[in-house]
């Protein structure tokens, strides 16, 4: 049917992203395009320019795309282009002319992390580039998208009143705010009534550091990616100042405006550094058990009782096999031998562990599970000074193991996680994950166990922390933290099951992102389509993420489970979503290409335009 009008809510890295994806797949001129945003088209709110210039990626340039390569198994074209550290390399002198950015691009080399403001510029020249051939059927608009209505053609309402018809609505609003939630709102009314100052959930870059005092303790809650970025705008944004001694080690010079900053978490540490080494080159053939094809039939799967132990036994043969392959000397026995034992063994069994104890005599180089997730399982402490002392030593073994490839399996890991988060995103589009069980363990558990594994901050960051600790900036909780309103004196209250300490401060920072909800949406849209039934959201409990239910082609399901055929929404707000939604690395088959492209082959469907032509005849009845 022509022509076909689409509209993409959202012109992030995602929303951007289906874009490219169908202008490459879109033959037919009379398709046209809006795209809809507040902030400008290409970055979106989450990666837009204005951010302060301290606030750095977690990948390094070289890792990151935003184009199609021969890797990618996509049916439509392939259209390559550089990655960030190329088009950094190939721009420079032009980059070079804004200030903001002179100093970075002086040290800036393919294994820099880029600064969000270099990498916001690659991405809004990456939606100018994908538009610039077909730029009389794309119409960017600057606005917020407040209501959606229309049986048939759909009618999209702006915040300025105006009103765009579409036959086709994509949803990619990427990470919206959230309302405070329960908990969150007592702490800002205790807060309120005692003269404190509470910071709730957000991008780091939406709140202001200013309200948080100098030199008096402060409480913080997280010790993640949200964390990173408190400490560098609490420390060194605020005049400290870093350098190294004769020795190389980094040693912080406080200024003095800094506060005293207690953090903890509930696994106690940070996140591990990214590794510096080569990855690449330590990458296993994978995937080898852990495949979609791997689970015949066609029913629910348990993530515990089926998925699970399928992927962790693919995690330890991609540990095992970098071992034997780049160090045979720590091993006992022929890898042909191992792999031959190792592929009739189910995971978990007491015959694999004596194996693995045969053929590998280190302990430290056997592969615990259990023990990388939560590395401080089992510790207690005599107090604070000793959890201090624990978290520096642990921080600078990380720093340590992260630069050196003696441990090169840890790159195996990385890789094996990667490719177990593309089968779990297979299995997701084949509706084998139940939605309880996508909420929980892969929402929940598993992107939790990926992010703390394999997304954590640059090196460089980690030394920082660690520089702050020794200089008396940072202090830290342990782990199994508790933050609380404490009635009894009036300020908020920190305290471990780990050891006797307690620290009370009058300020407390929720160093982490929103909990997704969709029916407390810091987006109106969502809030709107949730109560009047249109969109639903899927949460495994009371506390944890409620995202967007869609079914296995990414169509919205209303409250009573009925699909939409002409509405779809994408990204990490979405149930199901999360494995799809990082930015892509180069040469890896990145989901985030594959989930976009078949979105748009959907799109431009004969079935679609069926379901189009339908519901207009429908509505004209």
């Amino acid at each position: 049917m022509s022509p076909l009008t689409i509209a993409i809510v959202g012109a992030g890295p995602r929303g951007t992203g289906v874009l490219e994806r169908l202008l490459a797949r879109a033959t037919d001129p009379d398709v046209h395009i809006h795209v809809i945003d507040p902030f400008p088209p290409g970055a979106g709110r989450i990666w837009r320019e204005s951010q302060p210039s301290l606030l750095w990626m977690n990948s390094v340039a070289d890792d990151v795309t935003m184009f199609t390569d021969d890797t990618t198994a996509v049916e439509g074209p392939v259209r390559p282009g550089p990655t960030l550290a190329e088009w950094v390399q190939a721009n420079a002198e032009e980059l070079g002319r804004d200030p903001e950015l002179r100093d970075e691009l002086r040290e800036f080399t393919p294994g820099s992390f880029a600064s969000r403001t270099l990498q916001s510029r690659y991405l809004s020249w990456f939606f100018e580039q994908a538009t610039a051939d077909d730029s009389a059927r794309v119409t960017y608009h600057q606005g917020t998208v407040v209501d959606i209505t229309g049986q048939g053609p759909q009618e999209i309402s702006l915040d300025d009143g105006s009103v765009i018809g579409a036959d086709i609505v994509v949803l990619a609003q990427g990470h919206p705010d959230s309302l405070p939630s329960e908990r969150e709102r007592a702490l800002h009314d205790f807060a309120a009534g005692n003269g404190l100052t509470y910071v709730g959930p957000g991008y780091t870059a939406d709140l202001d550091p200013d309200v948080v005092p100098a030199d008096e303790p402060i409480l913080v809650a997280g010790l993640g990616l949200a964390f990173i970025d408190w400490m560098v705008l609490l420390a060194e944004s605020r005049g400290g100042t870093f350098a190294r001694n004769t020795e190389g080690a980094l040693i912080y010079s406080p200024s003095g405006r800094e506060p005293l900053m207690y953090a903890g978490s509930r696994r106690g540490v940070p996140y591990h550094a990214k590794i510096s080494y080569d990855i690449a080159a330590a990458r296993p053939p994978l995937p080898k058990y852990f495949t979609a094809d791997a689970f015949t039939g066609n029913g629910p799967l348990s993530f515990r009782d089926d998925i699970w132990p399928v992927a962790s036994k693919e995690i330890a043969w991609a540990h095992y096999h970098r071992l034997f392959a780049a160090h045979p000397d720590r091993t006992s026995g022929t890898w042909a031998d191992f792999e031959s034992q190792f592929d009739a063994l189910e995971w978990g069994s007491a015959t694999l562990d004596q194996l693995v104890g045969t053929f590998v005599p280190g302990e430290e180089d056997r592969i615990d599970l259990d023990r990388l997730d939560r590395p401080l399982t089992g510790e207690t402490f005599t107090g604070l000074d000793e959890v201090t002392q624990r978290l520096n030593a642990y921080i600078e073994d990380d720093l340590h193991r992260r630069s050196n490839p003696y441990f090169s399996y840890d790159a195996a890991v990385f890789s094996a996680l990667l490719s177990v988060y593309m089968t779990v995103g297979e299995l997701l589009r084949r509706g084998r994950i139940p939605a309880q069980s996508i909420a929980t363990d892969i929402e929940g558990w598993l992107h939790s166990f990926f992010s703390f594994y394999a997304s954590g901050p640059p090196p460089l960051r980690l030394e920082q922390l660690l520089a702050l600790s020794r200089a008396g900036v940072v202090r830290f909780l342990g782990p199994e933290v508790s933050f609380t309103a404490d009635a009894a004196t009036g300020t908020f209250r920190a305290s471990s099951t780990a050891h006797p300490d307690t620290v009370h401060a009058d300020t407390l920072i929720d160093a982490r992102l929103p909990v997704a909800s969709i029916s407390a949406s810091g987006d109106a849209l969502l809030r709107t389509l949730f109560a009047r039934g249109e969109i639903t959201e899927v949460r495994a409990t009371a506390d944890s993420a409620a995202k967007i239910a869609v079914d296995g082609r990414s169509r919205i399901l209303d409250a009573e489970g009925v699909v939409h055929p002409l509405r779809y929404a994408i990204g990490p707000w979405v149930a199901g979503h999360t494995w799809s939604s990082a930015f892509p690395r180069p040469r890896t088959n990145a989901g985030f290409f594959r989930h976009n492209d078949s979105l748009a082959s959907e799109l431009l469907s004969a079935e679609v335009a069926a379901e189009i032509e339908q519901s207009s005849v429908a509505v004209a009845r």
